[in-house]
């Protein structure tokens, strides 16, 4: 009992940071997901990525319980950047891609109707960063973006939602 009333505190502290407002499909969809991937480390965004109305969820997760607390969803090239598609009842993991830093920006171009999304790249090989463009294929985005299909945006237009490295929750 104790450690799902943790799992509560943590989940409303890291959607109390959010610059929209979450309905209650969106508080239950990301606290089910944070609860769900035993994170304790992240950041969370929420941002109508598909033009129906209701914010997707973005989370940029870095660490676990399993991990002890350490950076164990990141490697050298960064961390993982969950995207969520958000229902009454829960959420659907649109996609998870590996290796990316913040600053996290929805684009203002889409694909297949949703929003593209700019990463940085940086680090594990990578020896001039950029920021890469994610395009929706119609089902998910690109899981890496320092490979094909993912290609480096041009200009930053768009919207930062997630600034920097989180901090331990």
């Amino acid at each position: 009992m104790k450690y799902r009333a943790m799992w509560t505190a943590v989940a409303v502290l890291a959607l109390s940071s959010l610059t929209t407002a979450a309905s209650a499909a969106d508080s239950a969809g990301v606290t089910a997901f944070i609860r769900d991937r035993h994170l304790t480390r992240y950041s969370v965004a929420l941002s109508d990525l598909n033009g129906d109305k209701q914010s997707e969820a973005l989370i940029y997760a870095m660490a676990t319980t399993v991990g002890n607390g350490q950076a164990d969803l990141c490697g050298s090239g960064g961390c993982t950047l969950y995207v969520l598609s958000l229902t009454p009842s829960g959420y659907r993991l649109v996609t998870s891609i590996l290796a990316t830093r913040p600053p996290i920006r929805v684009l203002s171009s889409t694909t297949h109707g949703w929003h593209d999304l700019g990463v940085s790249v940086a680090g594990g090989g990578i020896t001039a960063g950029y920021e890469a463009r994610l395009c929706f294929d119609g089902h998910r985005y690109p899981s890496n973006p320092t490979v094909p299909p993912a290609t480096r945006a041009t200009g930053k237009i768009g919207k930062i939602i997630i600034e920097s490295q989180p901090k331990n929750r």
